[in-house]
């Protein structure tokens, strides 16, 4: 039984434009490939190294903004808009930073329990806890000047929400939008210092708390506000209102004006997501529409490698009896050093002292769960072999995260790891390199509620992973 992608739209998405018939396309953020509706093409989308921009198109009239200040304001009992009002349509800046956390707490737990031979007799008992866990982690921080009114995130929206590239031509002519006034690198640091502070609480009462990011990635979103300002009896009101659904966001009764100077804006680049042809490097024929980096061409049987500068010549497959129910799932092999292999192996090696790390080559939501099946493929590897693959079907699993992703896993496990053997803090060590780097599909079969792999009988993931 194959595993297919849910094609259901899960995450943020983007709109972009058919290079063959300048038909619209629509791609998930972790999508790589789609088939054009229009003509038929095969195109995948290729993401820039800075980060790129996009823009949320506003939804709502400005009737439909007046009309949601004016029930909050029969709500309240109070009089409705007039028509002496300042109207403002903004586009505003925001960062959203995508990345994994990672949190270690290490505390005393004190329990106190009634001595059943002793009346009025407590017995306590100090218990060592221990919580080091991985999570993917999102949010969204303000990119422009300070403006009275506008929140500064968007909270979980974030996530979901509909996205154009960005350029001014897409810009409605009544809308201005706002400078980018925090670079990236600036924000980035900032949100480290942030993140870091989190364990900055008494150490004595509540013990060791540390949380890190790791491979945050950050996009620009420019999202649509209308501002409504005029006076009353009671004085100066602003209106805050969603561009989006034409939710009233806040109302506010002063402005925190800041003295006016000379603010310089930075020049901020934003980088260009390209659509090109999603075609076999050797024959020229269309490749699945499937999020993949390498792909054995059922044409001509040549392998492609999308991945940029990363070179894929061959890819293997464990040696197994097929059997129709079995999925081939891919995994990167990431050759150790042998300085690293001697401090390595106690986390990754099992009792066949492997000298690689097996990480999963396809995107996990639950880190945990990744970590667990690193160590179990990563032990189990010396006892599997290994034959080229020439040619895939429907039961081969795409490979959609890429051998950078998987080196950095990698040093995150590591990390967490050394955090549960209390040497983190001893000794630094430098970032895993690995000296060569196999890829490879290992077969593995449903039970209940776990994918067995069909060779040990021993290794096994959760089905929803």
């Amino acid at each position: 039984m194959a595993i297919t992608a849910n094609k259901q739209k899960t995450g943020f998405f983007i709109e972009v434009t058919c290079p063959g018939c300048g038909g619209e396309l629509e791609l998930e953020d972790n999508f790589f490939a789609v088939d054009c509706t229009h003509c038929g093409s095969a195109h995948r989308l290729i993401m820039p190294d800075t980060p790129p921009a996009y823009l949320v198109e506003s939804k709502v009239s400005k009737r439909e903004a007046r009309f949601s200040i004016d029930r909050y304001l029969k709500e309240k009992s109070l009089p409705l808009t007039s028509s002496d009002y300042q109207l403002k349509r903004l586009y505003y800046p925001y960062w959203k930073i995508d990345a994994v956390l990672f949190r270690f707490r290490k505390g005393v737990e004190k329990r106190v329990i009634m001595n059943d031979y002793e009346t009025d007799s407590e017995i306590s008992y100090e218990t060592e806890k221990t919580d080091i866990s991985l999570s993917p982690y999102t949010t969204s921080i303000s990119a422009g000047m300070k403006f009275d009114g506008l929140p500064e995130t968007l909270g979980l929206r974030s996530s979901y929400i509909k996205l154009v590239t960005f350029s001014k031509d897409k810009i409605n002519d009544t809308f201005d939008a706002l400078p980018v006034m925090k670079p990236w690198e600036v924000v980035r640091e900032s949100l480290n210092s942030h993140v870091g502070s989190i364990g900055s609480f008494d150490t004595n009462q509540f013990g060791v708390n540390k949380t890190e990011l790791f491979c945050p990635k950050a996009s620009l979103m420019y999202f649509p506000f209308y501002l409504f300002d005029f006076y009353d009896d009671d004085g100066f009101n602003r209106y805050v209102v969603d561009g989006v659904t034409g939710r009233l966001l806040n109302h506010i009764t002063k402005l925190e004006l800041e003295p006016i100077g000379d603010i310089e804006t930075p020049e901020i680049e934003f980088g260009a997501i390209k659509v090109e042809p999603h075609l076999c490097s050797n024959c020229g024929v269309d490749l699945p529409a499937s999020e993949s980096l390498v792909y054995i061409c059922h044409n001509c049987n040549v392998l492609t490698d999308l991945e940029p500068g990363i070179e894929i010549s061959s890819i293997y497959s464990v040696q197994h009896n097929f059997n129709k129910n079995d999925v081939m799932v891919p995994f990167w092999s990431l050759e150790m050093n042998s300085e690293d292999a001697k401090r390595l192996q106690p986390i990754f090696g099992g009792i066949y002292h492997s000298d690689k790390i097996v990480i999963p080559a396809f995107r996990v939501q639950n880190i945990d769960a990744m970590s667990r099946l690193t160590k179990r493929m990563s032990a189990a590897l010396p006892q599997l072999t290994l034959d080229e693959l020439i040619e895939t079907n429907s039961s081969f699993m795409p490979i959609n995260l890429p051998l950078s992703e998987a080196v950095m896993m990698a040093d995150i496990f590591i990390h967490k790891d050394n955090y549960v053997r209390g040497v983190s803090q001893k000794k630094q060590f430098l970032p895993f390199v690995p000296t060569d780097v196999t890829l490879f599909y290992a077969p593995f079969h449903l039970e209940s509620y776990f994918y067995v792999d069909s060779v040990l009988n021993v290794i096994t993931f959760e089905k929803n992973l």
